[in-house]
């Protein structure tokens, strides 16, 4: 009972979808009910034709709602449905007479025939099917009241006509409940399928602003962030480039194959990422480069920079039984007034560079040579 409760918890919050098998059952079963109960009342009204009618529909459905729902053809339980429908309607009109109320099943057809064939993959949303509905309801609809309007029906002036007022407002109230119970499930479908489409646009941005290996954040979505920080800054908000390089990173990858370094990228990828503010962001700048953008001053800057050099430091990778231990090198250039992207860049740069050539596994600024703990 919890698991069904939690079921229908997620239908309604669109996280889950309606599970086609038993929408399709609870409709069977609901029509089979309907013509159930007509075929009690027409057996006691001794409407001999209509009782054998229904008495074989309501086997009909009940046999659609256990065999054929579970070989999920629903696109011929549609059509039989609305064939049957129509027919049981007009049928009943021409015999009964027209204040009974049957054709007002046809034009629940009209809603129900939009929601099912939009929601069944056969017919791949397209409008024509239901539109073609549509026009064979009301071709019906007006072509049966115009037959009741010239001819006696069968049970006229009986003592039936008693009883046609209660079968008016029974029609009517189960018409309506078939287009509110369908608008409802169509509700949920469009919840569910509107979530889904949110969901795969979050993944398609992740995968456009992602580097797949390291999930950091691309070249291209970290100069919007670099461009922002820019355009944002008067003065008030000091930040910093931190250009960070996998050390003897080729050697890595003579000696233990490309699939270790990517190992390496990642691991460090990780590293970097766990000792960052939410507020920071970083980037695979390209190949073994990673980029970070701080929200700092150059000497949170260095404390942050020297950190994550440690870590980095104590981090072994193992692949294959082999464990492989990685340094970094960084450097780092803090936005001054009037500054560019790319002087900033090329500053980080010369640091990087210098660090590299003097020992490695150091981080570098523009005001000392070194700065290595």
């Amino acid at each position: 009972m919890t698991s069904f409760y939690h079921r229908v918890r997620q239908v309604f919050n669109g996280t889950s979808a309606i599970n086609a098998k038993i929408k399709y059952i609870v409709m069977g079963i609901s029509i089979a009910l309907i013509h159930f109960f007509f075929t009690i009342a027409f057996y006691s009204f001794h409407v001999t034709l209509l009782f054998y009618y229904n008495m074989a529909i309501t086997l009909f459905y009940s046999y659609v709602s256990a065999v054929v729902v579970k070989k999920e053809r629903y696109e011929s339980i549609f059509i039989l449905a609305f064939i049957e429908i129509l027919f049981h309607s007009s049928m009943a009109s021409i015999l009964l007479g027209w204040n009974w109320g049957f054709m007002i099943y046809t034009m629940a057809l009209i809603p129900v025939s939009f929601y099912l064939t939009y929601t069944l993959p056969y017919f791949k949303g397209s409008v024509f099917v239901p539109i073609t509905a549509s026009a064979i309801v009301c071709i019906c609809y007006i072509s049966i009241r115009a037959v009741t309007n010239h001819i006696t029906s069968m049970y006229a002036g009986s003592q039936l006509d008693g009883i046609s007022t209660f079968f008016y407002y029974f029609n009517t109230m189960v018409a309506l409940g078939m287009q509110i119970f369908c608008s409802i499930l169509f509700a949920l479908e469009i919840r569910y399928m509107k979530r889904q489409l949110e969901e795969e646009n979050r993944t398609l941005c992740e995968i456009a602003s992602h580097d797949p290996l390291t999930h950091l954040l691309n070249r291209r979505s970290m100069n919007t962030y670099l461009k922002s920080a820019l355009e944002n800054n008067a003065g008030q908000q000091p930040f910093c480039f931190i250009l960070a390089d996998i050390d003897n990173f080729k050697n890595v990858n003579d000696t233990y194959g490309h699939d270790c370094g990517d190992e390496v990228l990642i691991a460090v990828a990780g590293v970097i990422s766990g000792n960052v503010r939410e507020k920071d962001r970083v980037c695979r700048w390209g190949g073994e480069e990673i980029l970070i953008l701080l929200q700092a001053d150059m000497e949170t800057a260095v404390q942050a920079a020297n950190r994550i050099r440690r870590a980095i430091a104590g981090t072994v990778v193992k692949y294959k039984e082999k464990e492989v231990s990685v340094t970094i090198t960084m450097g780092i250039s803090q936005y001054k007034p009037g500054e560019t992207i790319r002087s900033m860049m090329d500053e980080a740069d010369q640091n990087l560079y210098y660090g590299k050539k003097h020992g490695k596994n150091q981080v570098v600024t523009s005001d000392s040579n070194s700065d290595t703990e």
